[in-house]
């Protein structure tokens, strides 16, 4: 990825409940949200995402889509798709989140576990 952001690494898991466009649409303004991603970084085309990620084409493009029509990037025909400015997370609610995650990690906690943990006490 370039345009001076960072690098865009993202994690499918197979075993989710999750569908994978949406799990790609998380991660992505998921990075934007705590500023790992900037306003104007290049997002990979669709197809070369896809071919990174061995998924269907179709399913980035959905991911894609959703997060145009959420404001998150911007596209337009035959222009790569562009991260838009987005209000990134407050540092004192990201520390908050790295301390649960480190202690949700330490109990051997699955991702999924720590995240329905969240919920039932939100």
């Amino acid at each position: 990825m370039s345009g001076g952001g960072g690098e865009l690494r993202l994690v499918i898991r197979e075993s989710s409940p999750t569908p994978v466009y949406e799990q790609i649409r998380a991660q992505i303004e998921g990075m934007v949200r705590v500023g790992a991603l900037h306003d104007g970084d290049k997002l990979p085309s669709v197809r070369q995402l896809a071919g990174d990620l061995r998924i269907a084409p179709g399913t980035v493009a959905k991911a894609y889509a959703e997060l145009a029509e959420s404001g998150v990037i911007e596209t337009a025909p035959g222009r790569a798709a562009r991260i838009r400015h987005v209000p990134t997370i407050p540092e004192p609610l990201l520390q908050a989140a790295r301390a649960y995650a480190q202690r949700a990690h330490g109990l051997g906690a699955t991702f999924d576990d720590a995240l329905n943990a969240l919920r039932a006490q939100w």
